[in-house]
């Protein structure tokens, strides 16, 4: 089902519950004027999100957690060449064990989402069975977990100091 609307009639909640619903798989793009974001869908299940304006890179994250020292990270990333994703290459090469990228990934993820909840304005298009060609490693997070603490973060963000 591939699909195109306004942010301004379905906001970003109700676009996800509706993926999430249908147990779609795809990828759905939300614009706004200053920024866009790729989230995709397996089952209904959010497996990869990715935003134009990226609060932290996956390197960075890792480096400033403490999973992985910067000369290594700078090691890894000169080996561009072999073509595996990054998270792939530290894992295979013994830097990091998979959990900690998952939780990290995770996160990513989770950050993209909760920014993109409070889009008001923009357009969203899903396309049908496109998957991440960006994706380092498969995860799945159920959405209504997600959507919860969006939701959660909207209302504290609204109240008054």
């Amino acid at each position: 089902m591939d699909l195109k609307g306004n942010l301004s009639v379905f906001e970003p909640i109700a676009v996800f519950q509706l993926f999430n619903l249908a147990s779609s798989t795809g990828e759905l793009t939300i614009e706004t004027e200053e920024n866009s974001a790729r989230i995709y869908f397996e089952r209904g299940d959010v497996t990869y999100a990715d935003i134009n304006k990226r609060p932290v890179k996956l390197g960075e994250r890792l480096v400033s957690e403490g999973h992985v020292t910067q000369d290594r990270l700078d090691e890894a990333l000169a080996q561009k060449d072999d073509n595996r994703k990054l998270g792939v290459r530290l894992i295979e090469d013994g830097v990091v064990d998979e959990s900690t990228l998952r939780r990290v990934l995770k996160d990513r993820v989770k950050e993209v989402i909760y920014e993109v909840v409070r889009w008001t304005d923009g357009t969203f298009s899903f396309i049908d069975g496109r998957r991440s060609l960006d994706q380092d490693i498969a995860i799945d997070i159920p959405l209504d977990h997600l959507m919860l603490e969006g939701l959660q973060r909207l209302d504290e963000e609204g109240e008054p100091e």
